[in-house]
């Protein structure tokens, strides 16, 4: 398994630096609000925006839509880490 670096800069400031911290996912599933506390994310220092563990939204993905087909999920956004998690490890 690949090391995580400790923290890296922010995709969304460019100022601020992520670091790993426990928070809640929170989504809408079919007019259902889901969450899931105490869930690993990447939050930044200075504006607060949170990218969450790859393999969280994997597992996520594949419980909530693994039987549909790709016609029938049209999500608004399924979330990814950015090229910014490789640079840097502070």
């Amino acid at each position: 398994m690949d090391a995580k670096p400790r923290a890296y800069a922010c995709p969304r400031c460019t100022v601020g630096r992520c670091t790993a911290q426990g928070t809640t996912f929170a989504d809408v599933y079919k007019g259902q609000l889901l969450c899931i506390p105490n869930t690993r994310a990447y939050i930044c220092d200075v504006c607060h925006f949170a990218e969450f563990e790859t393999e969280l939204l994997d597992a996520l993905w594949d419980e909530l839509y693994g039987e549909a087909s790709t016609d029938e999920v049209q999500p608004l956004a399924r979330h990814k880490r950015g090229s910014s998690y490789s640079e840097g490890s502070g």
